[in-house]
């Protein structure tokens, strides 16, 4: 289905292209071309019945602008591939899923046009945040686990799971983030950092406690591991990103602490 749906867009392309450098083609000219590939119309179906903008647009309104909280309109969709942590653990990829954005309705907003991330989802990641924390979490608790075996699991290289643990490592102070868990519960301190477990795996670890202590506080977050729910409420509120391999700005947990 994937390479049908592959074929089936270049298909559409080239067409497309025909269309525009050699003027309009004629119906039988089109129904030949498609006659090539007998799983065209099947896939034009399915293409048909995905949700679209046009649909959105019909059944709810994208959410209201990150800038000036106005009303906004449905700005096109695209399809994406990841890779996803799923049942027990294991790294799946899911292609084709629907990306949309929106557009603020005030022309003079600067926020101008921007991509809303389904569940999960978070800017320039193939591999969602989630199977970072999952990757991470391994290293630092299972014993013998090493760059290696944790790639294997998570179908990456193991220079990508190094990658992680630098990017991961630099979000912040771990005695900071004990503090903040003290702060929204007398019993919140987290467990003690056991010998030799690295940094990286120290903060995965405390971002799921302190992430498990603001959901009991009635701060809405994502489902899902704490390093990806809170990254993904600082980039829901301020626009955000912690970029993989250039410089980010530190987690600012004591946002979404606001009114806790």
């Amino acid at each position: 289905m994937a390479g049908a749906a592959l074929v089936g867009r270049r298909v559409s392309f080239v067409l497309n292209a025909i269309r525009r450098y050699k003027g309009s083609l004629s119906r039988q000219t089109v129904s030949w071309f498609r006659g090539l590939f007998p799983f065209w119309r099947a896939q034009r179906l399915a293409m048909d019945f995905r949700p679209s903008s046009a649909g959105c647009k019909q059944e709810v309104r994208p959410p209201p602008c990150p800038v000036c909280w106005g009303p906004c309109w449905w700005d096109g969709w695209r399809l994406v591939a990841q890779m996803v942590a799923g049942a027990e653990g294991l790294v799946v990829r899911l292609i084709e899923v629907s990306r949309h954005r929106a557009r603020c309705q005030d022309a003079t907003c600067p926020g101008r046009s921007w991509t809303i991330y389904e569940a999960g989802g978070y800017p320039c990641r193939t591999f969602v945040v989630a199977v970072a924390a999952l990757a991470l979490a391994a290293l630092a608790v299972e014993v013998g686990a090493t760059l290696t075996s944790v790639a294997r699991r998570c179908r990456c290289d193991p220079r990508t799971v190094g990658r992680w643990q630098c990017w991961v490592a630099g979000l912040g102070d771990p005695t900071a983030f004990g503090r903040l868990c003290s702060r929204l519960s007398p019993d919140g301190f987290p467990p003690p950092r056991p010998d030799g477990m690295p940094l990286a795996g120290l903060l995965v670890l405390l971002l799921e406690h302190l992430a498990q202590l603001l959901r009991d506080q009635g701060v809405p977050l994502e489902p899902g591991p704490g390093l990806a729910a809170l990254l993904r409420q600082q980039f829901d509120r301020f626009r955000a990103v912690s970029w993989l391999t250039r410089a980010s700005p530190p987690l600012q947990v004591e946002a979404a602490m606001a009114g806790v």
